[in-house]
């Protein structure tokens, strides 16, 4: 069900999503090349600024922001705009760290909210993920926090007036992320009041995976796919609990693209979780991730080559892919349910309500009635709608389909 007036939100900013450069944090790494657009002591300056004469705790999550910061400094060649929208965004991370320990002293009962059982859809970009999130918010026993939450977990404390500005600025936000890839048929579920995706919470500890979607930070995303993000996902639980304290919820259904490759740590967090992951053929995959990559990525670097930026996605989704493959090994059928995209367009009421089934949440007809209709109207083409093709980023269907013929055939794809 979705919430509009309820919800509790900062200010977004209306800036690229990203990461930050600054000192470097990785043994042996690349040194920047040229200055050091972003300095960490001026940013953690920045956020305690925004709290004079307040006991301001020490930012968490140091050593993995220097090694961001070292990455980008290395790799992405950020403009100054960029650079400019980069150092606003950690700035932001650092101070929802600040409100979050805030929260935990003024009200510690917060660090007790339940999280029972929930639900983590994993889908990559263009897989149909978005789109099952929601589908399933139809029904009433079914929840997920807006993207406005996601990005802003922590908040001051806001009227109704107060509320209605910050959802124009979070609309503000969104165009200005929808821009780079207006005329393509992908994110059309991406609203500031619809469900969001809860990687912004592992974001905020600086070890979101979808990092390097925004930036150009491939030897980086390659050391975060071997390091261990439990403490991420702790303090993902952790802003979880701030949110759903204020809203309680009976089923929670969260989302992110990279979750099924991290189940491990994901357990430690949330040992009672269940996955959904959602398959397509990884040749759309691919070219779908790098087409939106590579509009997401002018938005803040002079160094975008859509060639490098094709096989750098094939290389990464083929790794993700096989983590995923592995660790579902590891979890029998009442803890894990695969869902195709095929059927998922094909027959969206009915996966509809296999899924609800698999949370155990009773499926109605009016709710299945109300996803057939939602499904209908987004499955209407997009007027002047431009679809990324494989050859646009230096890669073929054909030989793509070859490399990943086994998952294609283990999944019917």
């Amino acid at each position: 069900m979705q919430r509009v007036s309820d919800i509790h939100v900062t200010v977004p900013d209306q800036r690229s999503k990203g990461c930050a450069q600054g000192r470097s944090g990785r043994p042996g790494g690349q040194r920047p090349v040229g200055p050091v657009l972003i300095d960490l002591d001026e940013l953690r300056f920045r956020a305690q600024a925004q709290h004079p004469g307040d006991d301001v705790p020490s930012p968490r999550f140091l050593p993995e922001l220097g090694r961001l910061a070292e990455a980008v400094n290395s790799e992405a060649g950020l403009t100054p705009q960029g650079a400019a929208a980069v150092r606003e965004r950690l700035v932001s991370a650092l101070e929802q760290q600040t409100r979050l320990a805030a929260l935990a002293q003024e009200a510690p009962e917060t660090a007790a909210t339940h999280i029972r059982n929930p639900v983590f859809i994993s889908g990559l970009p263009g897989s149909g993920a978005s789109m099952l999130q929601n589908l399933l918010v139809e029904h009433p026993s079914v929840d997920s926090p807006t993207l406005w939450e996601m990005l802003y977990p922590v908040s001051p404390g806001a009227g109704s007036p107060g509320r209605r500005m910050l959802i124009g600025q979070a609309r503000a936000h969104v165009e200005a992320s929808r821009h780079p890839v207006r005329h393509r048929t992908v994110g059309r579920f991406r609203e500031a009041t619809r469900p969001g995706g809860c990687h912004q919470l592992l974001a905020n500890a600086f070890q979101s995976p979808v990092s390097g979607m925004y930036l150009r930070i491939p030897e980086y995303v390659r050391e975060l796919e071997a390091a261990d993000l439990t403490a991420a996902y702790a303090f993902h639980r952790e802003q979880l609990q701030a949110i759903t304290s204020r809203i309680p919820v009976a089923s929670l259904v969260l989302r992110a693209p990279f979750h099924a490759a991290r189940v491990d740590d994901l357990l430690r967090v949330y040992p009672d979780a269940r996955i959904i992951r959602v398959h397509r053929d990884p040749a759309a995959l691919v070219t779908i991730t790098a087409g939106l990559s590579a509009g997401l990525r002018r938005t803040t670097s002079s160094r975008v080559a859509p060639k490098e930026v094709g096989r750098e996605w094939a290389d990464h989704i083929e790794r993700h892919l096989a983590r995923t493959s592995q660790a579902g090994r590891r979890l029998g059928p009442d803890r894990l349910l695969d869902v195709r995209h095929a059927d998922l367009v094909a027959a969206p009421a009915a996966t509809v309500r296999r899924v609800l089934q698999f949370i155990g949440v009773e499926p109605t007809p009016a709710v299945l009635d109300n996803v057939e209709c939602l499904a209908r109207a987004t499955a209407a083409p997009t007027p002047n709608a431009h679809r990324f093709q494989a050859d646009d980023f230096g890669l073929s269907t054909d030989e793509l389909r070859e490399r990943f013929a086994s998952h294609i055939e283990t999944y019917a794809l």
